[in-house]
């Protein structure tokens, strides 16, 4: 076998193996792009939680918080006190009463409902006056809406709207966050 032969046989193989090697390095660099993009995305994911979606983690907090009139601090909240609370946090400043909040924002049918608006309830004396606000969490397929709101009894809460108390007093809807 001539020098020149073997030459082009190992010249071949370094060839191959550069070639089988930088096609594994690439496979392994794109695979790491893909987690990277994985990773991205999952970030992305955070980054783009709506306004609603934070607004909401942060009415959360104050779950079990104690319902004290006239309130509205992490200490207590009434009910508009508590909505108040919440909005400000992210810029909006609502009315102070439950009764002025319902013209706060824009009218919403209940078929329409989206997490984040404010639903509105006769107060304790049934009539048409209302006396009662919290903020849709969950708009459930049967034409439901669970809301969290400063209860009584229970202060910070979640509730149904088809709890007895609750769906014989609903009275209406705004929304104050308006979805881009």
């Amino acid at each position: 076998m001539s020098i020149n032969r073997l030459k082009t046989i190992i010249t071949s193989i370094i060839v191959i193996v550069t070639i089988t090697v930088g096609a594994n390095v690439a496979s392994a660099q794109e695979l790491a792009k893909r987690g990277t993009v994985l990773e991205q995305l999952e970030l992305n994911k955070l980054k783009q939680r709506s306004i609603v979606d934070e607004l909401l983690d942060y009415a959360f907090t104050f779950r079990g918080v104690p319902y004290r009139y006239g309130m509205m601090s992490p200490r207590g909240f009434d009910c508009s006190g508590f909505t108040s609370y919440v909005f400000k946090r992210f810029g909006y400043n609502l009315t102070r009463t439950s009764y002025g909040q319902v013209n706060d924002g824009e009218r919403v049918e209940r078929d329409e409902l989206q997490p984040g608006d404010l639903v509105f309830f006769a107060g304790r004396a049934i009539g048409r006056r209302v006396g009662h606000v919290g903020i849709v969490t969950r708009v459930n397929d049967d034409n439901t809406f669970n809301f969290i709101h400063a209860a009584c009894r229970t202060g910070i809460t979640e509730s149904r709207s088809n709890e007895t108390y609750y769906s014989r007093r609903y009275r209406g809807a705004c929304r104050v966050i308006k979805k881009d």
